[in-house]
């Protein structure tokens, strides 16, 4: 159901990043294209403004949410990396793939958007307009896929126009997504864990890693369970 709240739709480019920096910070609800699909964007470490998206989009709120971040120091700020998890950033970060690792001590990103774990879900997007709004907001950006949950991903801003007008304050209109599918999604737990497949192949990172990755336990991938990560319900 509409909300009423008028939202304003910006081609990319310096004035919509600032733009959707100056709506995040002030809590708003920020649609931007990611080389995957088109996220749909709140402040991280704002609670209040994480409860909205999860509002807009009718999600659960148990189910965890993708931090974004703009490079690897950022990422190391807010999640505890081992060799492992260095290994697949370095290969493919910036990138379609997610890695869940423990949150650092001092883990700016809100419980609700972990969803209560002690883990936290982190990519660095490369699409250059996903960058140049991180990098104007400054901080890292939870952004699950722009559309209503269970509604197909968005690959473009009309698809994010068509589901959330007049719920979310801006979309950031960089044309068509290259990769049209959402990120995969890497548990580095005490072993390596597929928890979701996307853009990137399971074979490029057992490539990398010299390993097969494991799936989640039957139990895990079950409706009835809390998921271990974002992706593994209905977005």
């Amino acid at each position: 159901m509409k909300t009423g709240l008028e939202t304003l739709i910006l081609p990319a480019g310096e004035a919509a990043a600032a733009a959707a920096a100056r709506a995040l910070t002030a809590g708003g609800l920020v649609a931007f294209p990611t080389e995957t699909v088109y996220g749909l964007g709140a402040d991280a470490a704002n609670a209040a403004a994480i409860a909205h998206l999860y509002a807009a989009k009718g999600r659960p709120a148990f189910n965890p949410l993708i931090a974004h971040v703009a490079d690897v120091a950022a990422a190391r700020r807010i999640g505890r990396f081992d060799a492992r998890a260095l290994k697949l950033a370095e290969a493919f970060w910036p990138g379609p793939l997610t890695l869940v690792v423990p949150q650092t001590d001092n883990c700016p990103v809100a419980d609700l958007a972990t969803a209560g774990l002690d883990t936290v879900a982190i990519r660095i997007p490369a699409h250059p307009v996903a960058q140049a709004i991180l990098r104007a907001f400054g901080g890292a950006v939870v952004a699950p896929s722009a559309n209503i949950s269970g509604h197909v991903s968005p690959t473009l801003a009309a698809h994010v126009e068509s589901d959330l007008a007049g719920r979310i304050d801006l979309i950031v209109d960089g044309g068509p997504v290259e990769v049209g599918v959402e990120s995969t999604i890497i548990g580095c737990f005490e072993s390596l864990m597929l928890l979701r497949p996307g853009g990137l192949s399971r074979e490029r990172i057992e490539a990398v890693l010299g390993a097969p990755l494991v799936r989640p336990p039957a139990e895990a991938e079950s409706e009835d369970s809390q998921p271990l990560a974002p992706g593994m319900l209905a977005s």
